[in-house]
């Protein structure tokens, strides 16, 4: 099982760079890593679905309803992190990017969902995980890769390297993928909108 200190040596080996003890260390390599893990772990779980990072719930409907527009609010499960679908209905790869249904069925604002649809309202969604033994080895590697992007320039002054963390970054998650690591979603698209920003 990799620990957090694990997988952000595996980040600082990809980066040329010696490792360290522990994330608390007065060592600026811990200290850019320590507030990066937090950050870049929620990030890369809610970018893709993480097949250990998936859960199935059945919300009961808040006692107040909402104030106009729809007839009932459902409160998100705690360490939510991202709904990918919402009765029926697979929202896609990105909320921001793509949905597959209607959206007046729904609006998802702060903590909460609006919908007519009836109670309970089952979802399904990403949750947050912090236990790194639950973690699959190909996010390990993905986490690690992104890790050492996000810190690359601070700790090596080179983007070049930066460039070759992007890569095996992007090589990480083809691996996930034919591992069966990642559940694909409808029409999900090769890379996500970070990706191709990166690249554009």
């Amino acid at each position: 099982m990799a620990s957090p200190v694990d997988i952000c040596n595996r980040a600082l080996g990809k980066l040329g760079a010696s490792t360290i003890i522990d994330l608390e260390q007065d060592d600026p390599k811990a200290v850019a890593l320590n507030v990066a893990y937090p950050l870049v772990r929620d990030a890369e779980l809610r970018r893709r679905r993480w097949r250990f990072s998936l859960a199935r719930k059945s919300l009961p409907a808040d006692a107040e309803a909402p104030a106009f527009g729809f007839q009932r609010s459902f409160t998100l499960p705690a360490g939510c992190l991202r709904v990918i679908q919402i009765g029926e209905y697979d929202l896609g790869p990105n909320l921001s990017d793509y949905r597959s249904a209607p959206t007046e069925l729904w609006s998802i604002e702060g903590r909460k969902i609006y919908t007519n649809l009836s109670a309970p309202l089952k979802v399904r969604t990403i949750q947050q995980i912090t236990d790194t033994g639950i973690f699959d080895a190909s996010f390990v590697e993905a986490l690690a890769s992104r890790l050492a992007y996000e810190v690359c320039y601070r700790i090596t002054q080179s983007h070049e390297r930066e460039d070759r963390c992007l890569r095996d970054y992007r090589m990480a998650i083809r691996e996930a993928a034919r591992a069966n690591a990642l559940e694909v979603a409808p029409n999900e698209p090769t890379d996500d909108t970070w990706v191709m920003a990166r690249l554009g």
